[in-house]
């Protein structure tokens, strides 16, 4: 019977322990790899979001695969997109979202950020593929403000 109660004691400390090791991994305040902002002049699609027109900041946890962005506004976050893929780019460039614009909808398909070398792609759900293979596409740029890793 003692013994019963023992270890039922000793597996609710280990239990403890481990809420209390989980807790603090993830309450463990991180700098964020990469962050910046922009403007976006019209409302568009990144990944499964809709982002309307209006200013906004973004974050990066790690810039390696998967990479996750933070997209913020207001003090709120609006979305978290995955990447699908990285590229190296052109350092010369400015940082930059590059948008497609297909039958009136505009998608956000790379975040080029120069000060990393860096091109991150986002491809569109599988729903829309279709559609903007058919139709003419027009690129557009939207400057971004690194801040920085």
């Amino acid at each position: 019977m003692k013994l019963n109660r023992t270890s039922g004691v000793v597996r609710s400390l280990i239990l403890a322990l481990a809420g209390v090791c989980l807790f603090a991994g993830i309450a463990s305040a991180q700098a964020p790899a990469a962050k910046g902002q922009f403007t976006l002049p019209f409302e568009a699609k990144w990944g499964m979001a809709t982002l309307p027109a209006g200013d906004y900041t973004f974050t990066f946890d790690s810039t390696t695969l998967p990479a996750l962005v933070k997209i913020e506004t207001g003090g709120r976050y609006v979305a978290f997109v995955m990447t699908q893929g990285t590229e190296k780019a052109d350092a010369s460039k400015e940082s930059e979202l590059i948008v497609t614009r297909s039958g009136g909808q505009a998608r956000i398909r790379v975040l080029h950020l120069a000060e990393l070398g860096t091109d991150f792609q986002y491809s569109a759900p599988k729903s829309e593929r279709r559609e903007m293979a058919s139709a003419p596409q027009l690129i557009e740029r939207v400057p971004i403000t690194f801040n920085g890793k």
